[in-house]
């Protein structure tokens, strides 16, 4: 037994020592360095709180205060038809951007716009063939009540990617709320700050076997096998060609390589089609009038009621993001979508209207923590205007008309760590490892480019210490833990934020396709054979009423002129 002791001894002694020093945990000692960081003092002492937050009576009757506004909100669900329905989609808003967001614009206790709205929920934004997704499939669920693929625009999960032949099957396509809308006599828009051609707008009036055929310079080789690039069916598809406003960035898809668009920046379609002086021509055989603006001036200078088709493209590529860019040229995500409600409310029928805050997705993809949260005030911002367009906060019947539904499509890997202070800069380190001795930002990414930026090529992190004075420049990018060609979107679930009619439906946990199906089914719109509202039934009645009355006028005046071509034939 003594010898069974020794040996096991012994194989513990040699394992210890065979272990790569440089795997083992630094162990804090009377002999380690002097502290470099308040919060590697043994003596340091947390800041104080907030004043009034000491005190219990403020926690309690907040709390209470809470309590009354969901008693509220909850004790008569708004069961009207949803006449209008405006949906938000921030490209990439993940919960912690939205956690972060908040303290950006001034603390912990802040709330953006439309986190004050009475129904949240979490949807699930798996692909059916990925699970981390992206914006074509998500897109998908959300605004036709379908999951599909990795990639593909509104077509089934029958239509693998870059399959052409598939995605022209009429049974493997599928139906968005704006297509829907325009069939009840709804008006239909779309504001983006990404390209118009974009996955997540492209799903609203678009089918392709892969999102990438924004032109035709990205079809198939074989001169696109019958299927139509995207931007053409924005100008000639029976959805695109009927949208009453289309407001966004991607101009270069629709003009011709060789020839510059209207802010001079270059265009790229090999076909030599000229898509703005089509759709021009367009709406003035239809006898519409149509307005093209490219800057914010143009937008500005919009009379909405002098105009019936509005379409705008401010920017070769993606619009800027809002911190830089000029503001005086490019309209802001909130200016954009003010026009396009202007446009909209005009018909008494109602509209659909969906606006994307898309630029937070390229922000988070490079990395740039801080260009994403001010993306995210952009969103803000823009919901902000929208509820004010619509009514504000008060009772009055287009605001109980109109639902807003305030979602993502995905995910990102940006991380809130740490154990900063209460108040710190979101922006900043904000606590210290005790093992490289070197403190870290509160905002890091799973992965990305600016790994390099972050760690030596030998190994080891640079020191956070040297950039802190350069963490608020918006080209700033935030340390990643793994290399990577482009940060990824991530796989956890996203907030659902909506109030007005049939908000209610959106609490919960469900797949994200489930949406869709709360959209329609709270605007009165979709397949007959879909669940209807009573309030949406009724609605229906009277259509019906109302056009047999109007059949019934037009029979009586038809018969009143026979009877009148007979009478007087007899003199």
């Amino acid at each position: 037994m003594k010898l069974i002791c020794v040996l096991f001894a012994i194989c513990l002694a040699t394992l210890a020592g065979g272990l790569p020093r440089n795997l083992a945990p630094t162990i804090v000692t009377e002999t380690s360095p002097v502290p470099t960081h308040p919060m590697d003092d043994p003596d340091w002492i947390p800041p104080t709180a907030p004043t009034h937050e000491k005190d219990r009576d403020y926690w309690l009757a907040t709390g209470q205060y809470r309590l009354r506004q969901q008693l509220a909100a909850h004790s008569e669900p708004n069961v009207r038809v949803a006449k209008n329905v405006i949906i938000f989609i921030g490209d990439g808003l993940s919960i912690p951007t939205l956690a972060a967001t908040r303290v950006y614009i001034g603390g912990e206790e802040q709330e953006l716009s439309f986190e004050r709205f009475p129904h949240t929920g979490l949807a699930k934004t798996y692909c059916i063939n990925y699970q981390v997704s992206d914006s074509a499939c998500t897109a998908a669920a959300i605004l036709m009540g379908v999951k599909n693929n990795y990639g593909t625009i509104g077509v089934s999960g029958h239509v693998p990617l870059h399959n052409c032949p598939l995605s022209l099957l009429e049974s493997n396509r599928l139906t968005s709320i704006l297509a829907y809308a325009q069939q009840d006599g709804r008006s239909t828009g779309i504001v983006t700050n990404t390209r118009i051609t974009h996955a997540t707008p492209a799903v609203a009036y678009a089918t392709a076997g892969a999102r990438y055929w924004e032109d035709d310079t990205e079809l198939p080789a074989n001169g696109g096998g019958g299927c139509v690039d995207i931007a053409t069916q924005l100008i000639h598809g029976t959805v695109g060609q009927n949208l009453t406003v289309v407001l966004g960035g991607g101009s270069r898809h629709f003009y011709p390589s060789g020839t510059l668009d209207r802010n001079g920046e270059p265009g790229r379609r090999q076909d030599g089609r000229n898509l703005v002086d089509e759709w021009i021509s367009t709406m003035a055989e239809r006898e519409l009038r149509a307005r093209f603006v490219h800057d914010r001036a143009g937008l500005a200078a919009i009379d909405a009621g002098q105009v019936d088709r509005l379409f705008g493209l401010f920017r070769g590529n993606h619009m800027s993001y809002r911190l830089l860019a000029d503001q005086n040229h490019e309209p802001s995500l909130a200016e954009m979508t003010a026009s396009a409600l202007q446009l909209l409310k005009r018909n008494d029928r109602g509209f659909v209207l969906l606006v994307e805050g898309g630029l937070i997705d390229p922000a988070h993809h490079a990395n740039l923590a801080r260009l994403a949260l001010d993306e995210t005030v952009e969103l803000h911002r823009a919901v902000e205007q929208a509820v004010t367009a619509m009514g504000g906060s008060g009772s009055d019947q287009q605001q109980e008309e109109t639902l807003i539904l305030v979602t993502a499509d995905h995910s990102h890997t940006l991380t809130i760590g740490g154990y900063p202070v209460r108040g710190n800069d979101i922006l900043s380190t904000g606590d210290f490892s005790r093992l490289d001795r070197m403190p870290f930002f509160t905002l890091t990414y799973a992965n990305g480019m600016s790994y390099f930026d972050h760690f030596h090529e030998t190994g080891g992190r640079r020191n956070p210490a040297d950039m802190v004075d350069r963490h608020h420049d918006p080209t700033f990018t935030f340390p990643a833990a793994v290399p990577y060609e482009d940060e990824t979107h991530g796989g956890d679930d996203v907030a659902v934020f909506a109030r007005g009619p049939w908000a209610h439906l959106f609490s919960g946990l469900y797949e994200q396709h489930v949406i869709g199906h709360g959209l329609l089914y709270a605007a009165c719109l979709g397949p007959e054979e879909f669940e209807r509202s009573e309030a949406c039934q009724e609605r229906m009645r009277g259509s019906a009423s109302t056009t047999g009355c109007c059949w019934i006028v037009l029979m009586l005046s038809a018969l009143f002129l026979v009877w009148r071509e007979v009478s007087l034939s007899k003199y």
